[in-house]
């Protein structure tokens, strides 16, 4: 079997990352005696999937240097921070593509309707969409959980603060124990505002000028009830102040900043890492997908995981020469297609992921 390798991306691949006398060089790789792009062979195979995680944050680098990827991205970014609902993010073919890809659902990027009942599901009931459509991809169930659209809407997606209201991650160390927690704080009819902190009710002042005042109720080691107050205001990067334990004297500094303000940059890096691996499927095909199997292998604990994964369906059955057909046979079936040729328990292995890695190569 040979493979054709572009140049440019051969030379990152193989690349020679030791002076050591003795090192292999795979220069060879990337020129023919004609000067056009070399072959690979079954040899090389190896060498390119250990090179291919070796140059991975070079790899990353390019990949968020890409043009396109970069309008992409910008295009996501514009109609996230607009969107008033999923429905406008989906409706976006940039962004919808940004987003599903980001979160390993590019498979069924055009199945728009799936994607709207799938990400606003209830994570925690059984009969939703994305809980149904876990045993065919995983991804549905992992967004449904890590974004939890139904129950914080856009804000997952892209922080929605207006002033003071908003979700805040309060911050703070109490009797040198760090407490981190979801504060909550909403308008209501009057100008004035509610407050919880992880669901519960708390007390709160916010002045013209955005200066907030919160007291806060908590149990002491001796499971005395005790009142914190914290004083801040709103700052670019959130609130911030400092509070005061009842009885005492000392103050201590507490911030809050947006709770979901990695919400962009995770969608960002998640994209940049799978345009990645597209870019090394497109070189030596398979070799993103193989290594994104040895990344999320040890994710896969039995045959049911491994059949809920896209990759990890392609990456065995393919591997271990399993029909594609198997995908119409009942559950049982095709999980008992699997444990015939392998032991799933097998996975936590780094050297036996290695090897699937390869065969599937």
């Amino acid at each position: 079997m040979s493979i054709n390798i572009n140049p440019a991306v051969a030379s990152m691949l193989f690349a020679n990352t030791s002076n050591t006398a003795g090192s292999i060089d795979f220069s060879f790789l990337t020129q023919s005696s004609s000067g056009t792009a070399a072959s690979a062979n079954v040899g090389s195979v190896k060498s390119a999937l250990v090179n291919a995680e070796k140059n991975e944050l070079r790899q990353l680098a390019l990949t968020a240097k890409d043009p396109q990827i970069q309008k992409d991205l910008a295009r996501y970014e514009k109609v996230v921070k607009n969107a008033k609902s999923i429905d406008d993010v989906l409706n976006d073919p940039v962004a919808r593509k940004v987003l599903m890809t980001a979160n390993g659902l590019k498979s069924d990027v055009d199945n728009i309707a799936l994607a709207k009942k799938a990400m606003m599901s209830d994570p925690n009931d059984a009969k939703s969409v994305a809980r149904r459509m876990s045993g065919i991809n995983g991804a549905w169930l992992d967004f449904a959980k890590s974004y939890n659209l139904a129950e914080y809407g856009l804000d997952t997606l892209s922080p929605q603060q207006d002033g003071v209201a908003g979700r805040w991650k309060i911050q703070f160390e109490r009797a040198g124990e760090p407490i981190e927690a979801m504060l909550e704080i909403t308008k209501v009819r009057g100008g004035g505002y509610q407050a919880t902190i992880d669901g519960v009710v708390t007390p709160v002042i916010v002045d013209a000028n955005n200066n907030i005042t919160l007291n806060s109720l908590w149990r002491d080691a001796a499971d005395e009830l005790r009142t914190s107050s914290f004083t801040g205001k709103l700052t670019k990067d959130g609130l911030s102040g400092t509070f005061t334990n009842d009885g005492e004297t000392a103050s201590a500094e507490w911030k809050a900043p947006a709770y979901f303000a990695n919400a962009l940059q995770t969608v960002r890096d998640n994209y940049i890492g799978e345009k990645r691996l597209d870019m090394l499927d497109a070189q030596m095909p398979g070799l993103g997908s193989a290594v994104l199997f040895k990344q999320s292998a040890k994710n896969m604990k039995d045959a049911v995981d491994i059949l809920g994964s896209p990759l990890g369906r392609e990456v065995v059955t393919t591997a271990f020469n399993i029909p594609k057909q198997i995908a119409v046979q009942s559950m049982a079936a095709q999980q008992k297609a699997i444990t015939q040729r392998m032991d799933p328990a097998k996975l936590q292995n780094d050297h036996f992921v290695d090897q699937i890695a390869q065969r599937y190569l």
